[in-house]
């Protein structure tokens, strides 16, 4: 165990500590920013859902745009101390936001220069290297990711606990964004100093590989997926693409259709979700925090058990039982919430995070992996960035609708439409084909 560990440690490049910490910040912000919207500015959960649909919007148009740049520009490390950095000032302009309309902008204008780093750090690590090593820098980079994630969670638990004790509970968020924003200017200057120069060049990208390698990304909503794959999408090809005779299979097409209604059927439980925690059931901001830890870190621990289960069962089957097994936990929740308004027990909660987390791991990786064995060799970057994008489509969707939902419906409503939305895309799946490694498309 102490060799695998040492050779992990000794592949990780020292400028990975920047992502880290980058990534450490967001991870706590994740959480907090619903819980500023809440108990700081007094909103509700319909002012949520408007915020993370903006600000995916943001999100995508930045992830077109991005990687693009960087590629004219002959650079990419500039790009990536300027999203830190946007971040960092963000995090200061937060902490002292006096209403939501405020807030709201802050946060489209962060999340846009934020997906700079995540359209570039990718191309850093691929570029000037042996296509070989590709997969394995990648995981590596995208593990040191997911170890910040989860370690902001920690982080935000442990300091809103403490903060509390001396200070009012909007005062101590407002003070935790404040120190976030030093983390970020930290992060600042780990990667002037030890972000690698490479020499830009496009390549003709393994595209599978390349996802698979980005399977454990964390997060639920799309604005924090593989945005990297969102500057090869050409707008311009998009209507022969859909419908020209070269375009995409039929197949491939409806399981495009199939991610986008899962992934929307996701931002209706977990956009709200953070509210429903604390203002429904009323724990308190520091138990908000483990419990999304709870289901990050089922997440990070999962992943290299649903690798090695999608090469032996593949990924149709996959796919429909992480689907199926989301299904039951919505469909679940909807039946209690709206029967009863008690808080559910623990135990309970403890047990949908994490297998809500477990079933994330197994959705994302089979899913980019499916999508790229569908498409034909020449769309298959095409195909992905669709994926992604669909997946960007769902969160902003997803967005308005849940919060007005549970607004002036009830959270039971979020979840009965989420179950609804995810059996859809289940049926769309169990009438495609089983992929074989080189089948056309």
């Amino acid at each position: 165990m102490f060799t695998g560990l040492r050779k992990w440690i000794d592949e990780a490049e020292p400028w990975y500590s920047a992502v880290a910490l980058a990534n450490l910040t967001m991870g706590t912000s994740s959480v907090l920013l619903p819980l500023m919207i809440s108990k700081v500015l007094h909103n509700s959960v319909a002012h949520l859902g408007y915020l993370s649909s903006l600000v995916s919007l943001m999100g995508v148009i930045g992830s077109l745009i991005w990687g693009r740049l960087s590629d004219s520009a002959h650079r990419r490390k500039p790009f990536v101390v300027l999203s830190f950095a946007a971040v960092s000032i963000g995090f200061v302009a937060v902490a002292f936001a006096p209403s939501f309309n405020s807030l709201l902008l802050i946060n489209m204008i962060a999340n846009f220069f934020w997906v700079a780093n995540i359209s570039v750090t990718v191309l850093i690590v691929i570029e000037n290297r042996e296509e070989l090593e590709w997969e394995r820098k990648i995981s590596r980079l995208n593990q040191i990711a997911a170890i910040g994630w989860v370690a902001g969670l920690v982080f935000g638990s442990s300091a809103l606990a403490c903060a509390t004790h001396f200070l009012e509970e909007s005062t101590a968020i407002r003070a935790l964004f404040a120190i976030l924003s030093l983390g970020s200017a930290g992060a600042v200057f780990l990667s002037l100093r030890l972000i690698p120069r490479t020499i830009p060049r496009f390549t003709k990208r393994r595209f599978r590989g390349i996802v698979t390698a980005l399977g454990n990304l964390l997060i639920e909503r799309a604005r924090f997926s593989p945005t990297h794959l969102y500057h090869r999408l050409h707008l311009r090809r998009l209507p022969a693409l859909l419908w020209g005779k070269e375009g995409l299979s039929n197949e491939t097409k409806l399981f495009i259709l199939a991610g986008g209604l899962a992934f929307t059927a996701f931002g209706f439980v977990f956009i709200p979700l953070p509210l429903l925690m604390s203002e429904h059931f009323g724990f308190s901001s520091s138990i908000v925090f483990l419990y999304y830890m709870v289901h990050n870190g089922a997440i990070v621990l999962a992943y290299p058990y649903a690798e090695r289960r999608i090469h032996r069962a593949g990924n149709k089957s996959i796919q429909l039982g992480s689907l199926g097994i989301r299904l039951i936990l919505f469909a679940g929740a909807a039946i209690f919430l709206c029967l009863s308004s008690a808080t559910p027990p623990h135990a309970s909660l403890v047990a949908f995070f994490i297998l809500t987390g477990i079933s994330w791991s197994f959705f994302h990786l089979s899913g980019v992996t499916f999508a790229s064995r569908l498409a034909r060799p020449r769309n298959r970057g095409q195909v992905l960035g669709l994926y992604t994008a669909s997946a960007g489509l769902g969160s902003i969707i997803a967005g308005v609708s849940s919060g007005y939902i549970a607004e002036y419906v009830g959270y039971w409503a979020v979840f009965a439409v989420a179950a609804v939305t995810l059996g859809l895309s289940i049926v769309i799946l169990y009438g495609l084909p089983r992929p074989t490694e080189n089948q056309p498309r």
